[in-house]
């Protein structure tokens, strides 16, 4: 089984299984992105999911973030999501526990990492910005596994920037 997870400056935590994030972006886009056109929610469907937050990016995708979670919290997990009973209560194939009450609590440890990540990378900018041949360390969705994580990290952003279709780490 393929983890995935957040990277940011020096961290990465770790999200679950391809099925658990997908899960949640499909869960950004049906409770959030389709019940709020008004608001342009890019960032994190399209730059976090796809791409990589810029560091000019990180202030208004946290805020997003924030509002995510607020917005989750008023969606209960069972009504909220159509549950493979194949993959409930599978360890392997899950690492999400559809008891829990609602969206926000399920995910709670994405809002978790996220914000981890954020600050990591907001931290190591400000370390290391002024260092010759630093560059800033984007939050990003990569492959946990060390032999993804590999080849997730030494790609260049400028990969991630013309990327269409799929997501890497949905390859």
């Amino acid at each position: 089984m393929r983890t995935i997870g957040l990277a940011g400056g020096s961290s990465i935590r770790e999200l679950g299984p391809i099925s658990d994030v997908s899960l949640f972006f499909d869960c950004l886009r049906i409770h959030v992105e389709a019940a709020h056109p008004e608001q342009d929610w890019a960032l994190l469907t399209d730059r976090l999911y796809r791409r990589y937050l810029r560091l000019e990016d990180l202030d208004q995708a946290s805020a997003l973030m924030k509002q995510v979670q607020s917005i989750f919290a008023a969606v209960p997990t069972a009504s909220g999501i159509a549950w493979d009973p194949d993959l409930v209560g599978n360890r392997e194939k899950t690492f999400l526990n559809p008891k829990l009450p609602t969206l926000a609590d399920l995910f709670e440890k994405y809002f978790e990492h996220f914000t981890y990540c954020v600050q990591s990378s907001r931290l190591n900018y400000e370390a290391f910005k002024n260092y010759p041949n630093y560059s800033y360390e984007p939050v990003r969705i990569v492959i946990a596994d060390l032999p993804g994580l590999a080849r997730d990290q030494n790609k260049p952003l400028a990969e991630y920037d013309t990327l269409e279709g799929k997501p890497f780490w949905l390859r």
